[in-house]
C-alpha cells in the first residue's frame, strides 16, 4: 500500500531526536507520498477527498441496540445461549416480561444531542445485528422487524435525528443472520460447529441462498429509503463463524457485479443492475450506485475504504500511514446492553477515554465509541455522565483534535505524540511523561516560533530554539493525564525545506 495523506500531505519521520541509537538525525519536516486508492472486485476505494471527513471528525458514537438489550447479556446472547429462533422472537413482545424490548423511551433526538455534547461528529447505529432483528422496515421473506412488532422504523427516526443535529450518518449492517441454519451449512454438505446443533442438510444450501438474498434486499432498502448515508460498518462476513471475512467473498459476492454462475444466485426480482452495462450488481455495486460518496470498512469481504482496529487494547506504535484507520471500542464488556453499563467502576474511566482520544489523534485515526442503550432505549446515567465529561474536556481543545493530522513526527507510546494543522504543531503529553520540559525534533529552515501556549488553558509557555532548530518547551506541573501544547510557526508546517 502507498502512504496515506489527506489534503496532499500527512507526514511521517522517525522521532530520532529521542532515539537511543546513534543513527544520523533527519533534519526538518518532510511529507510522504500520498495514499493511492486500490481496487478489488471491480470497486475502487474512495478518494482521499471523500474519506477525509472521517479523520477530520475524529470521534463518533457507535450504538448497539436490539432485542438482546432485554436479557442484558450482550449482543451475542442468542448464539451464546443457543436460544431457539421462536423463543428469541418472544423478546419482541410483552409476554417476555422484564426482558421485553419495548423501546418505549427511545428518543433519537436525545441520542444525537448526547453525541454532540460529547464532542462527537458522527453516529453509527446497528440497523441489524447477527440475531436478524431489523430496526428498519425490511419486507423480505421471513424478515423480523421493529416495524412489525412496534410499528416503528428506528433507522428512519435515527437518520432524521442525525441530520437535524448536523451529524454524519452511519449504519452498522451484519452480513449474516442466525435465524438461518444455512449460515452454518452453506453448501448443504458439511455443517460447521454451532451451538444449536444444526447438522448437515442439503436443504441448507437453499436456506443460505435466501439469507444472502435477504442481505441484498436489505442493503438496497437501506441505501435508497433513508437519505444520504455517510458510512457503513459491515460485520460478520465470515461463514459459519470460521475463517476470515475475505474467505467468504465467493458466497457474498461483495464486488461490483454478480457472477451469473454463482451457486447461490440472487433472484432477478431482487437484483439491481448497472445503468451502463445492464449487469446485475454485487453488494458494493449496489451501495455505490445509490450512495456514491459513502465510506465502508472491510468486513463485507471487500477490502473497504478504511481499516478497523477493534477492541479496548491500547493504541500503540507509529502513525497509521498506509491506510485510513478507525478505532472502535465499547465502554465496558459487551457491545450490547449489560448491567456493566449502569456501573461506572466497570467501564473505562474519564482519564482512559481522554487518553484513547489523544492516542487516536496523534496516530491520525478516528475513534468510534460504543454505547449500549437498555431495552427501553435509554443510555444509562454513568455512560451519559462520562460522555458529558469528555465533551466538556474537548471544549476549548477543538483546535488540536478536529481537522488536524497525526504528525509531523511519530509518537512515543504512553509519553507524547503530535498533530498539526496549517502553521501549528500540537504536542500531546501523556501519563508517563515525567519531565517539566520537552525538546522537539528540528523544524525546517526558515521556520520560526511565533507563540507557544497550552491548549484549553491559553497560558503562554516558556520556550527556546537552538542552532539545530530544535525547540524546547518548559511547562509547570499539572494534574492531568493528557496535556496539549501548541507551537505556532511563522509559516505552514509543511513548507518543503
Amino acid at each position: 500500500m502507498k502512504k496515506f495523506l489527506t489534503l496532499g500531505a500527512c507526514l511521517l519521520i522517525f522521532l530520532q531526536a529521542f532515539s537511543q541509537t546513534k543513527a544520523k538525525k533527519v533534519s526538518g519536516i518532510h511529507p510522504l507520498p500520498a495514499r493511492i486508492p486500490q481496487s478489488e472486485y471491480g470497486i475502487v476505494q474512495q478518494s482521499n477527498e471523500k474519506v477525509k471527513w472521517l479523520l477530520n471528525a475524529r470521534f463518533g458514537m457507535f450504538i448497539h441496540w436490539g432485542l438482546y438489550a432485554g436479557p442484558a447479556k450482550g449482543e451475542w446472547y442468542m448464539e451464546n445461549s443457543a436460544v431457539p429462533v421462536e423463543a428469541y422472537r418472544k423478546l419482541a413482545y410483552p409476554e417476555s416480561g422484564d426482558e421485553y424490548f419495548s423501546a418505549d423511551k427511545f428518543n433519537a433526538d436525545e441520542w444525537a444531542a448526547l453525541a454532540k455534547a460529547a464532542g462527537m461528529k458522527y453516529m453509527c447505529l446497528t440497523a441489524m445485528h447477527h440475531d436478524g432483528f431489523a430496526l428498519f422496515d425490511s419486507r423480505y421473506i421471513n424478515s423480523f422487524t421493529s416495524k412489525q412488532t412496534l410499528n416503528r422504523d428506528f433507522v428512519k427516526e435515527y437518520t432524521n435525528a442525525c441530520r437535524k443535529a448536523g451529524l454524519k450518518v452511519g449504519l452498522y449492517k451484519t452480513m449474516i443472520n442466525w435465524r438461518y441454519p444455512g449460515y452454518y451449512d452453506a453448501s448443504g454438505m458439511g455443517a460447521k460447529k454451532n451451538n444449536w446443533g444444526y447438522g448437515t442438510d442439503i436443504a441448507h444450501k437453499e436456506n443460505a441462498r435466501e439469507m444472502k438474498e435477504g442481505l441484498y434486499y436489505d442493503v438496497k432498502k437501506l441505501m435508497t429509503d433513508y437519505g444520504k448515508i455517510d458510512l457503513i460498518f459491515w460485520d460478520g462476513g465470515w461463514l459459519g463463524q470460521q475463517g476470515t471475512d475475505a474467505d467468504a467473498a465467493y458466497f457474498w459476492e461483495p464486488g461490483k457485479y454478480l457472477d451469473t454462475t454463482n451457486q447461490w444466485p440472487i433472484n432477478k426480482f431482487f437484483q439491481d443492475t448497472d445503468a451502463e452495462t445492464g449487469k446485475p450488481l454485487g453488494i458494493m455495486g449496489v451501495v455505490r450506485k445509490y450512495q456514491p460518496d459513502i465510506v465502508v470498512n472491510p468486513r463485507s469481504s471487500w477490502m473497504g475504504d478504511f481499516m478497523s482496529e477493534e477492541g479496548g487494547a491500547p493504541i500503540t506504535g507509529p502513525i497509521r500511514s498506509k491506510e485510513i484507520w478507525q478505532k472502535c471500542m465499547t465502554l465496558g464488556g459487551a457491545w450490547g446492553y449489560t448491567a456493566a453499563m449502569e456501573d461506572s467502576t466497570k467501564m473505562i474511566s474519564f482519564n482512559q477515554l481522554k487518553r484513547m482520544l489523544a492516542d487516536v489523534v496523534i496516530r491520525n485515526m478516528s475513534l468510534l465509541l460504543n454505547v449500549g442503550p437498555d431495552r427501553h432505549g435509554v443510555i444509562s446515567r454513568p455512560v451519559t455522565h462520562l460522555l458529558q465529561q469528555t465533551g466538556n474536556w474537548l471544549h476549548g481543545r477543538e483546535e488540536a483534535v478536529y481537522g488536524t493530522f497525526g504528525g509531523p513526527w511519530n509518537p512515543k507510546d504512553g509519553q507524547y505524540g503530535f498533530a498539526y494543522r496549517d502553521s501549528t504543531i500540537y504536542v500531546f503529553l501523556l501519563d508517563n511523561f515525567k519531565s517539566n520540559a520537552i525538546t522537539l525534533p528540528a523544524i525546517n529552515k526558515g521556520q520560526r516560533i511565533m507563540k507557544v501556549y497550552e491548549v484549553g488553558r491559553d497560558s503562554k509557555l516558556r520556550f527556546s530554539q537552538n542552532k539545530n532548530r530544535e525547540i524546547t518547551i518548559h511547562f509547570p506541573n499539572a494534574d492531568d493525564n493528557v496535556r496539549i501544547f501548541a507551537v505556532r510557526l511563522n509559516e505552514e508546517v509543511l513548507n518543503n525545506e
